[in-house]
């Protein structure tokens, strides 16, 4: 079976003369004024030269947009990456407009590749699309992919373990370069989910973090001379000195293939530009080259306070980042005609706010004890006062929930919605005293099985939902049945990098799991490390050597998630996961805390384009599948 897929927005067909938005000074050109320049003197090829023969045309949202502008948005500190996400979204396939999260491929389309599938799904094969340049003007060939491959993923220094989703019956993926323009994936078995993983960021999009011509010179196999280089580079080792220049945000030499290229990283000051990509390989229905603005600047906001101090006074043109935990909304709806703004409406892929995620795999014996036992977290979860929290701090907007997919989705599961989620100090005391922990100290906190006070810390991201807030009202609840809760509120990198280690003793989890829930299935099954309630059970899943190997019903949730990922048949595919489901209701890893609520972006009257709402969330990472390459500035 051969499955060649297509979306009405994408083509590579233009259409010439048409009247569109851009104004009478550019309606007939076919690049940017400033890179008519510059070829005009001489410093960049022509257009043909720079574009494929057969460009991939973009349908804009709404009318044909005119050259020119700024996308002036912010980012929140230097190590907070997903501010760029919207403009490095470029991968061999990507998702569609309107994703839905619907079973099957449908959702997803060619970008850089048309894709063929084998009948029993175990072999991907991807042609390239031919005359594409990076961004210096060096081909895009099978070698970049090839490079990425032999290099990357199959050196031990730079991949010490095989992600999951490119194995499969415990082998990793195969790639054979066909010819310069075509490439094959090939798995020991069927592979349900690859397309979908080749559409996120985090995973398929990186494959092209690796241009071959540029990145070779840091790679041992490459540059016979590459420890002088190492020594001038001021890097203890090649490695870090490859995975430094590998970072697309920060190195502004790294070739890209993305409408915009950093130019300015945000790690050096207190902002970051993206300039205009002049070998963009994308083109509008007139043939005119995208994109449609010169660049994208980023100004730093030191806290989200900043952020929509800068949204309200009109200072940003589409942005949703730092500006949804929950107070902001009356803000943002009160100063539309002040700022010149409108709000989008985003639906975020999530079913809660938050979930509290016990170490269940600790490196401390005593707090692994505690941590394991049900009655515990069956006792805190009842000590959360969650309607609280809902108008505290989301305006109301909410219903208590623990972590069961959305009502709306084909796996809501009543026993993870609603199980210990009431609000009941009694019978939370009742079941902290059945766990056995029933003695307190003379500050009246409960004493663990080694006779200290129990007492840990819950790491929380600090621009995150609201998180700050919650954490500070669970620290309180807590306290009330004799547990000592702390909370360190950090950034994100720092979060990460603690829960990854499996430093941490709690977490604050992002809750996904709503239209995308078999994709990211982490809330229910741990096979990667976001599952912070089992960072160790992960490791051993994705195949680290060191790692802890799982108790049985974890290891039962693997075996049905391997099997689910080797079946093509979307019936089975629910049953499966239903069960893993039942299984992680009856264990309750993780605490819930309540139903999320939509998000909202500002977007400036100005800027065209832009729909007035879209999905939101893991894996869609919005507003990129939306091409912002089609944005454009009215005047």
């Amino acid at each position: 079976m051969v499955v060649l897929s297509g979306c009405s927005f994408f083509s590579t067909d233009a259409d010439t003369g048409s009247d569109g938005g851009g104004d009478a000074a550019d309606a007939d050109a076919l690049e940017a004024p400033s890179l008519a320049q510059r070829v005009a003197d001489g410093t960049l090829p022509e257009l043909d030269e720079r574009l494929p023969e057969e460009a991939l045309v973009v349908e804009p949202v709404d009318e044909i947009g005119r050259y020119g502008g700024t996308w002036n948005t912010y980012y929140l500190g230097p190590d907070d990456n997903n501010a760029f996400n919207p403009i490095g979204y470029e991968g061999l396939v990507r998702w569609a407009r309107e994703y839905t999260g619907a079973t099957g491929i449908e959702e997803i389309i060619p970008n850089l590749a048309e894709f063929e599938i084998s009948e029993d799904g175990d072999s991907y094969t991807f042609h390239l699309r031919e005359g594409i340049k990076w961004s210096d003007g060096e081909p895009f060939d099978a070698d970049d992919i090839m490079f990425w491959y032999e290099s990357v993923f199959s050196n031990p220094t730079l991949t010490p373990s095989t992600p999951d989703w490119l194995a499969s019956q415990g082998e990793p993926v195969t790639v054979e370069r066909v010819d310069d323009y075509t490439v094959r994936f090939d798995f020991a078995g069927p592979k349900a989910f690859f397309l979908h993983d080749m559409a996120q960021l985090d995973r398929g999009v990186s494959i092209l973090n690796y241009p071959e011509h540029y990145m070779s010179q840091f790679h041992p196999d490459h540059n016979p001379d590459l420890d002088e280089l190492v020594a001038e580079s001021g890097f203890g080792d090649w490695q870090a000195l490859f995975e430094s220049e590998a970072q697309w945000r920060y190195n502004p030499d790294l070739p890209r293939l993305t409408p915009w290229v950093i130019t300015e990283p945000g790690n050096t000051g207190n902002r970051a530009v993206a300039e205009r990509n002049p070998y963009y390989w994308k083109v509008d229905p007139d043939g005119r080259q995208l994109p449609y603005l010169d660049e994208v600047v980023y100004r730093l906001a030191e806290d989200p306070e900043v952020a929509l101090l800068r949204a309200v006074d009109g200072e940003v043109d589409l942005e949703h980042r730092g500006l949804n935990s929950g107070s902001e909304y009356p803000v943002l709806v009160e100063g539309q005609e002040d700022g010149d703004y409108w709000l989008l409406t985003y639906h975020y892929d999530s079913m809660n706010i938050a979930e509290l995620q016990l170490n269940l795999t600790h490196q401390d014996e005593t707090k692994r004890e505690i941590f394991n036992n049900k009655l515990f977290r069956m006792g805190l979860s009842h000590a959360i006062n969650r309607q609280e929290i809902i108008d505290l701090v989301y305006s109301g907007q909410g219903e208590p929930w623990q972590t069961s997919p959305l009502r709306d989705t084909p796996f809501y599961h009543e026993q993870l919605a609603s199980q210990f989620v009431e609000y009941d100090v009694d019978l939370a005391n009742q079941y902290l005293d059945e766990a056995g922990y029933d003695q307190r100290n003379e500050d009246g906190i409960r004493l663990g099985p080694d006779g200290e006070p129990i007492s840990f810390t819950v790491s929380v991201r600090a621009d995150a939902f609201g998180w700050d807030d919650v954490s500070e009202l669970l620290v309180d609840y807590a306290r009330e049945v004799g547990i000592d809760m702390k909370r360190d509120v950090i950034s994100n990198e720092l979060l990460l990098e603690t829960r990854n280690s499996n430093q941490h003793d709690a977490v604050f989890g992002s809750g996904l799991g709503g239209r995308a829930t078999m994709l990211v299935p982490w809330n229910y099954v741990p096979v990667v490390e976001s599952a912070g309630y089992g960072v160790e059970w992960a490791r051993w899943y994705q195949g680290f050597p060191d790692a802890e190997q799982p108790p049985e019903y974890v290891m039962e949730q693997l075996r049905l998630w391997d099997e689910l990922q080797a079946t093509f048949d979307p019936a089975q595919q629910e049953d499966l996961f239903r069960q893993i489901l039942d299984i992680a209701a009856e264990q309750f890893y993780q605490i819930g805390i309540a139903t999320p609520r939509p998000e909202y972006a500002v977007v400036k009257n100005s800027m065209r384009n832009v729909p007035e709402e879209m999905p939101s969330g893991s894996p869609y990472p919005n507003p990129a599948p939306y091409n912002p390459e089609q944005f454009f500035k009215a005047e």
